[in-house]
């Protein structure tokens, strides 16, 4: 007789097709014994955490290591640095027009010479024309500073009274006002030093031009042959940047410098021509140095009404406001292509470490780097992350525009640096 709901069980010796029950889970020692490796590589695949070897941690801590001691090193040697730093950016600035002297036919050296001759005869006649004036107006303005500080000190006293300010205004514009006579009147001093100093970047810049293209192809052809393409990619774009924001700079400060001049004479401000040069020098500066130039003009207006440093405020404002909107997008934001937060940024470190030279190299060595970062550093993590971001690459990996038209379609391989 045969139960209803009645089945027979599976013992060990039943056939291999016979219906088998599921094996329970291990329990015990078995639970903790290790799985086999296969088993270990599929499940490290499958949460995607590669291991990181000690051979790798090693590598990475001398990496960090060897670039403390570079660091440390080339601050030792900061002057001799920023020197070089200027050197190149200015051989990088007029490289355009070397090149179109070897389209001529015109051999490098030779090339190299008519340029130079060249700006120095235009920086010439533009110094026989602006240091006579300068000079002049310089010192009238030492002259009459005493007159120009008292009448400083009185408005502002007269100021802090009405207004029953506890502060010590006076004493604060006092100091300013000292600090600013002692720089006129060791104007002659700093003249021989920047002339100094410029001819020194002139050797640098001749050396530079005459033995980068070789000093780049021994650079590109340490890479392996599969990185020599893009290692003369990010240098061609860097000096592109350098370059360019040299250009830019010049560009920017003859607008912003006469400009202003002019802007001065015409409102009847005294030394319209140092006023002039002041604000084109500091216009050099991104951001920053537009609103500095501003300031003695401002300041000098007080020395001919209580209301009249607001018309100048309001003119120069004006005019810096234009050319922030006009010339400075056509030629300096389409070159540098900084984030405003990292133009400042490298200012506040650049200022911080080396005052206004290291402001003034800020800007192109952050353009520098960030073609590294963007060209080098982030494509190599995505590599690394098996990320195949062609969207990124896109987007955010351009060559500048002079470069485009160079570049082959495809991506395929540029002109080695020869």
């Amino acid at each position: 007789m045969r139960l209803i709901g009645w089945r027979p069980m599976a013992d060990s010796g039943a056939a291999p097709g016979s219906e088998a029950a599921s094996p329970e889970p291990r329990r015990g020692p078995e639970a903790r014994r290790p799985r086999p490796a296969a088993q270990q590589q599929s499940a490290a695949e499958h949460h995607g955490r590669p291991a990181v070897s000690i051979r790798v941690l090693v590598s990475a801590a001398l990496i960090v290591l060897a670039i403390v001691a570079l660091v440390a090193f080339l601050t030792s040697i900061i002057s001799i640095v920023l020197t070089v730093l200027v050197a190149i950016v200015f051989a990088e600035g007029i490289r355009p027009l070397v090149q179109r002297m070897r389209i001529r036919n015109i051999p490098q050296p030779l090339g190299i010479v008519i340029v130079y001759v060249a700006l120095l005869v235009f920086l010439g006649l533009l110094i026989t024309l602006l240091v006579q004036p300068i000079v002049s107006e310089a010192t009238s303005l030492a002259h009459n500073f005493p007159k120009y500080k008292s009448d400083f000190l009185s408005f502002f006293n007269n100021v802090q009274e009405q207004l029953h300010f506890n502060f010590d205004i006076t004493k604060q514009v006092g100091n300013l006002l000292g600090t600013a006579q002692q720089v006129l009147v060791s104007i002659g001093t700093t003249i021989g030093a920047v002339i100094a100093n410029f001819v020194l970047v002139l050797v640098l810049g001749f050396l530079w031009l005459v033995s980068s293209e070789r000093l780049k192809r021994f650079v590109v052809d340490l890479f392996p042959e599969r990185h020599q393409e893009l290692a003369t990619d990010v240098f061609r774009e860097v000096g592109y940047r350098m370059g360019g924001f040299l250009r830019a700079v010049a560009i920017n400060s003859v607008v912003v410098g006469v400009a202003v001049g002019l802007a001065c004479f015409f409102l009847g401000l005294p030394s319209p021509v140092v006023l002039g040069v002041f604000a084109g020098v500091t216009a050099a500066v991104p951001l920053i140095g537009p609103f500095v130039g501003i300031i003695p003009p401002v300041l000098l207006g007080f020395t001919i009404g209580p209301v009249y440093p607001v018309l100048v405020l309001a003119v120069l404002l004006v005019i810096q406001l234009v050319d922030a909107n006009t010339v400075v997008p056509m030629v300096m934001n389409r070159v540098v292509a900084l984030p405003a937060l990292g133009v400042v940024l490298a200012l506040l470190i650049g200022g911080t470490l080396q005052g206004l030279i290291g402001a003034l190299l800020a800007v192109p060595v952050a353009a520098a780097l960030q073609v590294v970062l963007v060209r080098v550093a982030v494509p190599a993590v995505h590599a690394a992350q098996g990320r195949t971001d062609r969207a990124y690459a896109g987007a955010y990996t351009p060559l500048s525009p002079h470069l485009k038209a160079s570049a082959p379609r495809g991506g395929g391989r540029r002109e080695h640096p020869r």
